[in-house]
């Protein structure tokens, strides 16, 4: 009996976890479906070169406080998608704009999977549930 007890909380555990995960990958859809919400800026349903472009200078002098136009370390703790401390090419701590922009430029392509120049939601979804594995 105290065998069965266990296994049972053992499976409860289990779809604890399970259910937190599944909370977590919609939350995750949500902000992503929210994040692309404000790159197509022209609200056409996709996401061009010139769009992630004009959102990626926005988000840098967004974070750029000191408006040096260097991403410092204490700039990107406030960077929540993380995406610009991929942008760090040359290892040195800080992002450049050219950097960033260099960086957004072939974030574009690899996300854009039939190379049409335009990235839907959903192109953009599936890029992001590959790439963070969610």
């Amino acid at each position: 009996m105290k065998n069965l007890v266990k296994i049972m909380i053992v499976l409860l555990c289990i779809t604890l976890l399970n259910f937190g995960n599944g909370c977590a990958q919609q939350k995750n859809l949500k902000g992503n479906k929210a994040e692309f919400q404000k790159m197509d800026i022209n609200k056409s349903g996709f996401i061009t070169p010139d769009e992630m472009e004009k959102y990626q200078q926005k988000r840098f002098n967004e974070l750029d406080k000191d408006k040096n136009g260097v991403l410092n370390q204490d700039e990107l703790r406030a960077d929540v998608t993380g995406q610009f401390a991929d942008a760090d090419q040359n290892n040195d701590a800080a992002i450049t704009r050219d950097e960033a922009s260099a960086y957004f430029k072939e974030y574009f392509q690899q996300i854009d999977a039939n190379k049409d120049e335009k990235i839907p939601e959903d192109e953009y979804t599936d890029y992001l549930k590959l790439r963070y594995k969610f």
